[in-house]
């Protein structure tokens, strides 16, 4: 009743109602109308078997979920059925390493499913740094700089400068290093003046210091100095991580400035990392919530990098990661208007075509490019739950959907969203298609056919960050048809293909289509009607032609495709 992210994401991957809705449309970018008419908001794998896992968001839940919908696709049938399953969740806090127990177990999960990962939406700021080191006792310093800086209301508080988060810091071994979370006094050239250190293996137990009152943590350091700066409190801790045998510190933090002694936030909060061995590197994360990484333009203190976004879950192998560009920055809505990410006139955060800001990356220790592809992401629209839209505490109007439905006493709605969550599901549905034609296909075969076909235009080459582009940009259809062609070739472990290939209708406009037909050196294009008049044939050389069918009358007709059995399609 309180999220439409699961709706949504499952109506990108599968949505199937194609009928008729009331969709908002527009002439001018300002003001919208309705208009009833075919579904133009379903999604990609129209007619798959949907199986859902619901449960708590911790890493356990998550892999019952992936294990129970694996179990599902061996067990329902008389043979086991070709699987994807799709994630658009993930942190980034973790490893990024591939070692943690979760991305093992999706790594396993990879060989029995095509498991496809959201890259992440935490690329808006520099939420990562490395820091490598050359001999011991050398230092990188950076301040933990909030997002939203200033006053900060909720309901009954205000912070200022609020800094809220996680941060992670992973030895590149078990060897450990020294961490501090510090105090610095801006009047005095940044000099540290106070030191939350965590110079040794804690074994997990934390280091707390605290401003005392309404922020009183038991086992508490409570710090003059500190209490001078901030409301709130410090924790870190540290252990060699069982999972991936890499000595780690964690923090957590929650600090306001103290407005009777730091109005003008000229104490800050920083982060001091030092070697103590040669030659170490530590990878540091932020949860990218509410901090990041920053120099404030202060000699001898390091900015964070973007590259490193990209989330700890996607990071495993074997499994597809996908990142978000954009298609859509504004959409007309039921009210009556048009809206966007930016008012009429003023500068566009999401430029159509290119990757979209947020979309997390990264260049990993073992050398790999994250995300592997990207994705329409910002903005799609979709189904969405519509027990959720009628909540009055969610506050939804009609100036937030898109479309609606109204069907046996019940209203069905769609409406937009960014991220790539949404980005995943275009590529996981487009998977399941390719399932459909070939389902001997393993995960090597998937990723390989994504990155062969992927379309690298002028944005891609000439836009973003190149590790943040992975491949570039899906192409469902290009890969559909490679998988046929390979198929067809015996290109893919030695699948045979059968006596008559089935062609590939793919409509191109209200009144054009393509015919595809897999390693055919010819094709003849028949149009049949209902009653089985013949309106149009086609003859064309090589395995794919373009119908133009403006001329035909509208209606229902039956596509053949070199003595195919008959498709159908329909001419608006």
């Amino acid at each position: 009743y309180t999220n439409f992210h699961g709706t949504h994401t499952t109506g990108i991957m599968a949505g199937g109602y194609k009928g008729n809705i009331t969709v908002a449309k527009t002439d001018d970018q300002d003001i919208s109308y309705k208009v009833t008419e075919a579904n133009p908001y379903y999604g990609g794998a129209t007619e798959s078997e949907i199986v859902a896992s619901c449960g708590d968001l911790r890493d356990q839940y998550i892999a019952f979920g992936v294990d129970d919908i694996i179990n599902y696709a061996k067990l329902s049938g008389p043979k086991a059925k070709p699987c994807v399953i799709n994630l658009s969740l993930g942190s980034n806090i973790g490893a990024h390493d591939s070692t943690s127990v979760m991305n093992r177990f999706l790594a396993l999960c990879g060989k029995e499913a095509i498991i496809c990962v959201a890259a992440g939406n935490e690329a808006d700021h520099p939420v990562a740094l490395t820091a490598k080191f050359n001999n011991a006792d050398e230092t990188v310093q950076t301040f933990i700089r909030p997002t939203m800086e200033g006053e900060y209301k909720t309901s009954n508080k205000s912070y200022y400068n609020l800094r809220n988060g996680q941060i992670c810091a992973y030895s590149n071994n078990a060897d450990e290093f020294e961490l501090q979370i510090v105090v610095t006094n801006g009047t005095r050239n940044n000099k540290v003046a106070a030191r939350i250190p965590v110079d040794h293996n804690t074994n997990g137990q934390p280091i707390i210091y605290s401003s005392g009152g309404d922020y009183a943590i038991t086992g508490a350091v409570v710090n003059q100095t500190f209490a001078k700066a901030f409301n709130g409190y410090v924790s870190a801790a540290s252990i060699k991580d069982p999972e991936t045998g890499r000595y780690y510190v964690l923090a957590e933090f929650l600090t306001s400035d103290n407005q009777t002694t730091n109005k003008d936030g000229n104490y800050k909060l920083g982060l001091i990392i030092k070697s103590k061995k040669a030659g170490q590197r530590v990878d540091v994360y932020g949860d990218a919530q509410l901090v990041y990484f920053d120099d404030y333009d202060q000699p001898g203190w390091v900015k964070g990098s973007r590259n490193g976004s990209i989330s700890d879950m996607a990071c495993a192998a074997n499994v597809i990661s996908v990142g978000s560009y954009n298609v859509r920055n504004h959409w007309p809505s039921l009210d009556g208007y048009v809206y966007g990410y930016n008012k009429k006139g003023q500068g566009n955060d999401f430029p159509a075509g290119e990757v979209s800001r947020f979309s997390s990356y990264g260049t990993l220790a073992d050398g790999r490019n994250l995300p592997d592809i990207c994705a329409p992401g910002a903005s799609v629209i979709s189904s969405v739950n519509t027990y959720c839209v009628t909540n009055p505490d969610m506050g939804y109007t009609p100036a937030a959907l898109q479309a609606e439905l109204k069907k046996d006493k019940k209203t069905y709605y769609w409406h937009q969203s960014l991220g790539t969550s949404m980005a995943t599901p275009v590529v996981a549905g487009a998977i399941a298609l390719w399932l459909e034609a070939n389902p001997s296909l393993t995960y090597k075969d998937v990723v390989r056919i994504i990155k062969e076909t992927a379309v690298k235009d002028n944005y891609v080459k000439n836009t973003g960050d190149p590790v943040q582009w992975g491949a570039g940009k899906f192409d469902a259809y290009a890969g559909l048809k490679q998988v046929l062609k390979e198929k067809a070739a015996n290109g893919i472990q030695g699948v045979k293909a059968n006596e008559k290939e089935i062609p590939v209708l793919t409509m191109t406009g209200t009144r054009s289509f393509t015919a595809f037909l897999a390693n055919a050196k010819q094709l003849t294009v028949r149009a049949y009607t209902l009653s089985g008049q013949l309106v149009h044939t086609n003859v064309a050389q090589g395995n794919e032609t373009d119908i133009d069918a403006s001329s035909w009358e509208k209606g229902v007709y039956l596509i053949q495709v070199n003595g195919s059995s008959a498709q159908r399609i329909i001419i608006y």
